[in-house]
């Protein structure tokens, strides 16, 4: 049987990357039109001054779109700092030992790819200290 503190942060953690990735799934769609408008742009050797406009407008969408990103893993890790870390000594030291594995692969699967962009979480918790060190977001333009 499972530790039930251990279970219980597990699930927390699955849902607070739930949440960012129902945030997220809208913007990374938003952000994968401006790229493939960009690709399209920038498949013309010489753009008239009208298609340098609408370049610069794709990119700076795109910026704009990958800074809500940054806000939405604030957010996340606000929504994990929240969450009570298993202890040791309070909890099955078995279960703890697989943890970070264990919350590892849970980021792996909630990353979001699309054709041009792909958008993973980055969480890194000390399970030394029950700190989370650092929650971030990667995204990968590809094109």
């Amino acid at each position: 049987m499972a530790d039930l503190a251990v279970e219980r942060y597990r699930k927390g953690v699955e849902a607070a990357l739930d949440r960012w990735q129902k945030k997220v799934k809208p913007v990374a769609d938003l952000i994968e039109k401006a790229n493939l408008m960009l690709k399209e742009l920038l498949q013309n050797k010489s753009p008239s001054p009208e298609e340098k406009k609408k370049i610069e407008n794709c990119k700076a969408t795109r910026e704009k779109l990958t800074k809500m990103l940054d806000k939405f893993a604030m957010e996340l890790k606000l929504d994990l700092s929240l969450l009570e870390v298993p202890q040791k000594g309070k909890a099955d030291e078995k279960e703890l030992i697989k943890l970070p594995g264990v919350i590892k692969d849970l980021v792996k699967k909630k990353g979001i790819s699309l054709g041009t962009v792909t958008i993973k979480p980055q969480v890194d918790i000390d399970f030394k200290s029950f700190k989370i060190k650092e929650a971030g977001v990667i995204v990968e333009f590809t094109f």
